[in-house]
């Protein structure tokens, strides 16, 4: 366990690679997950008088005033198909976000509750930014995703099936 400390979870965030910069000014940690060419900054902070501990990941792109609703109902959709806490959007901000808000008893954290969220963190964006991205920019709409993904999962259908005629 780890004391609800942000000095205390960096210095264990260290001992398994990450590092981290305590932000003194807001309060909080900033983690940079890279993955490929992209970087996601991963801010943690103690949140609600030592209750919960925030993670919020903001992936590497903008909103677009007339993307706003596409946008929106792609994230909705992601939320619903995954299983951890999820995406959301500031609209003044034009930011896409992934949060993940973990509860903490007795002011300790557990470290591989920490662990798996942060690696659940990295993975849901490295996994699900592209396509957000597309649609935030407007370079896709969300029923063309949705109609390619239909294309694939037929695809795939078809495949499977041939395999074992």
């Amino acid at each position: 366990m780890i004391a609800l400390d942000l000095q205390k979870i960096r210095t264990f965030l260290k001992s398994q690679g990450v590092e981290a910069e305590l932000q003194s000014e807001t309060n909080q940690l900033c983690i940079l997950l890279k993955t490929g060419e992209r970087e996601y900054p991963l801010f943690i902070r103690i949140y609600e008088g030592g209750e919960l501990l925030q993670l919020l990941a903001f992936l590497p792109c903008n909103t677009k005033k007339e993307t706003l609703p596409e946008t929106a109902r792609m994230l909705h959709l992601l939320n619903k198909e995954i299983d951890t806490p999820g995406f959301g959007m500031d609209e003044d901000s034009e930011v896409v976000f992934f949060r993940c808000m973990i509860p903490v008893k007795d002011k300790q954290l557990d470290e591989n509750i920490l662990n798996s969220y942060v690696n659940a963190t990295q993975v849901v964006c490295q996994s699900f930014a592209p396509v957000i991205a597309a649609v935030a920019y407007g370079a896709v709409t969300f029923d063309e995703v949705i109609q390619k993904s239909k294309e694939q999962s037929n695809e795939s259908l078809t495949k499977s099936h041939l395999r074992r005629e």
